[in-house]
């Protein structure tokens, strides 16, 4: 997938004070055969984007960056690696809080404390004949502000303690090593010792999904990943479904009679 080698020492950073989007960056980068490995942050960016093509808010005070580097090859295990970026970024903001904030993950990639988001992560991949084949993975960390994101309740580690405004630049060196250490271990461990670690830290058990499949709703339990990485749906009739992908919305007690559900 990626050589090891890669993982041994810090990646670089080159910074923006603002910029249109950190990984519009790197696909720019990635089509001129820059492939890094290098970290592409700003303090602000005035067009990011979020899975499904979101808008991400990006107000100054947050981290917002992503990571540029060559793969060997594409291959399916590749979606797999935003589990382990999740917890690279969880184990970042316990470094960073001295334990004080323990975030919990949302399948496929988001980084929540007490259910709000805390951390969106985009992981995009190409290929060129021209330049090879690479992996962006593009973090959004709220620091000092939580954007509003309409349905989706949003948090920031300056909501926690005064003593949590860390400055961007600080954050991404933490996250640096972080994450390239659980990058290193789905490596050398595989996919099974991610989806150990994963689970531990998911804050999803005991709660009511919503995605589509095969174009219609499916409300099931959560209940856990399956060995490939995909997330498991439990229904009330004892089926189990496997999600790939797709848009996962948590059905609250007050929407389970709603209509379509």
């Amino acid at each position: 997938m990626f050589s090891s080698k890669l993982m041994m020492s810090p990646w670089p950073a080159l910074w923006w004070d603002e910029i249109d989007s950190t990984s519009l960056e790197a696909s720019r980068r990635a089509a001129n055969g820059d492939l890094g490995p290098v970290w592409l942050a700003a303090r602000s960016q005035n067009g990011g984007r979020g899975r499904l093509g979101r808008k991400w808010v990006s107000e100054p005070g947050n981290l917002y960056t992503t990571a540029i580097f060559p793969l060997d090859k594409l291959s399916p295990d590749v979606a797999s690696l935003s589990l382990s970026c999740g917890l690279a970024v969880r184990d970042c903001v316990i470094e960073l809080t001295q334990g004080q904030v323990i975030p919990g993950l949302k399948w496929p990639n988001d980084v929540r404390v007490d259910g709000r988001k805390l951390c969106g992560i985009l992981l995009e991949s190409g290929q060129s004949a021209h330049t090879g084949i690479w992996l962006s993975i593009g973090i959004g960390l709220n620091i000092a502000h939580a954007p509003d994101l309409g349905t989706y309740e949003t948090c920031c580690l300056l909501d926690f303690s005064p003593a949590f405004r860390f400055s961007p630049e600080d954050v991404l060196t933490v996250l640096d090593n972080q994450l390239r250490h659980r990058l290193d271990n789905h490596l050398k461990n595989g996919l099974s010792s991610v989806i150990d670690d994963w689970t531990a830290a998911t804050d999803q058990f005991g709660l009511r999904y919503k995605v589509v499949i095969n174009g219609k709703d499916v409300v099931g339990e959560f209940a856990g990943l399956d060995a490939s990485g995909q997330m498991c749906l439990k229904t009330e009739t004892g089926d189990t479904f496997s999600v790939a992908a797709g848009e996962v919305v948590q059905v609250k007690e007050s929407d389970a009679n709603a209509s379509g559900y």
